[in-house]
């Protein structure tokens, strides 16, 4: 097996929605895991950008029917054993069915679920580099705060959520669209003392801000954004500050972290001045980190497409479910825009757009996933990263104990874990 410093059937790089279900996939399939994350504790955007609901779990507009399960069930068990007030389904202002959550509840919950699944993890683990031979990854290079070791593995799934494992093995990746730009990044941040009872709406936030660009409040870019309102809560979470991402560099994440925290202080005031019930607000949370949508992605087998998701393609090779439709961040100033698509529809996802195009033992999965920018604007939501981390888990899993994951095999261990292909 080699000189290494630990061993596993599979490694799962990335703690967020969908590095935890590749981990509790690949688990209930039988293999050894491990998961390593950088930072100190689980949940992706879900925690480390503030972003406090599920989307995608359910399909877009009227009629919205559940497309997703499995492990989203699992995690959602979790939560609700730690309290019954920990999520609630919820109607977005954008009209879809979300499932809301409290984001500290989730970190405690993920980690209980590992547990419950024998998923070793290991926090405060940053991945420095991989090792690739003959078209396989051998071995990847962490450091903590003590010392540098080395994980090796039968197979490997990268979701951190910028590709950084593809990347560092010298995988083919791709950066954003055809014309290499991606979609902007925001940081949400909490305010307390609200009065939810007043207008709260996309229109509403306009106004205010438009007013406070009026009266000189500086670094306002964004003009429309979202309130959501938090049940039986005073509180609120804001998604405005937002910037277009250049790169990864430590720079210039660097230079994205700090323009937006400031952002976010000027936006409560223009809050304060110009909207209603917001006049006694207080700044409770920012972040703690930029939320991307879209950098680096794997360049898989197969590419999931605009058509596949507006046209909501069935195929015999899919691995799982996606909802929602395709919601497109180009802009600093103007809000989202959306592509309409069938209601009460999903479009299938191919297994081969998680496997590694030129890595063998590479899988990927969250909003790394192998698919064009318009297509990702529909995959990288956070109940979509779950369908596509278990399939990734689950697929990985077979081909370390089996030889080879024949998508047959994988639909059918996805199946006896709940999963809806």
């Amino acid at each position: 097996m080699g000189n290494f410093d630990m061993y596993y059937d599979v490694v799962v790089a990335g703690g967020g929605t969908a590095g935890v279900s590749a981990a509790v996939g690949a688990a209930q399939a039988g293999a050894k895991v491990l998961l390593i994350e950088r930072s100190s504790f689980l949940g992706g955007v879900g925690t480390h950008a503030g972003v406090g609901a599920f989307s995608g779990v359910y399909t877009c507009g009227e009629d919205p029917q559940k497309c997703v399960a499995g492990v989203s069930d699992l995690i959602q068990e979790e939560m609700d054993k730690l309290s019954p007030r920990a999520t609630e389904l919820i109607i977005s202002a954008a009209g879809n069915k979300n499932i809301q959550f409290k984001p500290e509840y989730l970190k405690v919950a993920l980690d209980n679920l590992l547990d419950r699944f024998h998923v070793d993890f290991l926090f405060h683990t940053v991945m420095i580099g991989a090792e690739r031979t003959d078209g396989k990854i051998t071995q990847i290079r962490c450091m903590d705060d003590e010392r540098e070791f080395t994980v090796g593995a039968k197979a490997f799934v990268d979701a951190t959520g910028d590709a950084n494992l593809a990347h560092m093995a010298g995988s083919a990746t791709i950066w954003g669209d055809e014309d290499g730009q991606v979609m902007a990044a925001t940081l949400p941040f909490r305010l307390c003392g609200v009065d939810i009872t007043q207008d709260m709406t996309p229109a509403a936030v306009e106004r205010a801000v438009k007013k406070g660009k009026e009266v000189g409040i500086p670094h306002l870019t964004r003009e429309k954004g979202f309130v959501q309102k938090i049940t039986g809560s005073q509180e609120v979470l804001v998604l405005l500050p937002s910037v277009i991402p250049n790169g990864l560099t430590a720079e210039e994440l660097t230079k994205m972290e700090k323009f937006t925290r400031g952002q976010a202080l000027y936006y409560v005031e223009a809050f304060r001045r110009f909207m209603p019930g917001m006049e006694h607000c207080e700044l409770t949370m920012i972040g703690p980190s930029i939320g991307f949508r879209e950098t680096r992605r794997l360049v898989g087998r197969a590419m999931l497409t605009a058509d596949d998701v507006l046209q909501r393609t069935k195929r015999a090779d899919s691995i799982g479910r996606g909802g929602w439709k395709p919601e497109i961040h180009k802009s600093l100033n103007e809000a989202a825009v959306y592509c309409d698509v069938p209601g009460a529809s999903y479009y299938d996802i191919p297994l081969d757009c998680l496997r590694s195009v030129d890595t063998d033992n590479l899988y990927g999965c969250g909003r790394l996933l192998s698919a064009d920018s318009q297509a990702m604007a529909a995959s990288r939501v956070m109940g979509t990263c779950f369908v596509t981390g278990q399939a990734a888990g689950v697929a990985a899993a077979i081909q370390a104990l089996e030889g080879e994951a024949p998508v047959e095999r994988v639909r059918e261990e996805l199946t006896l874990q709940g999963a809806l292909v």
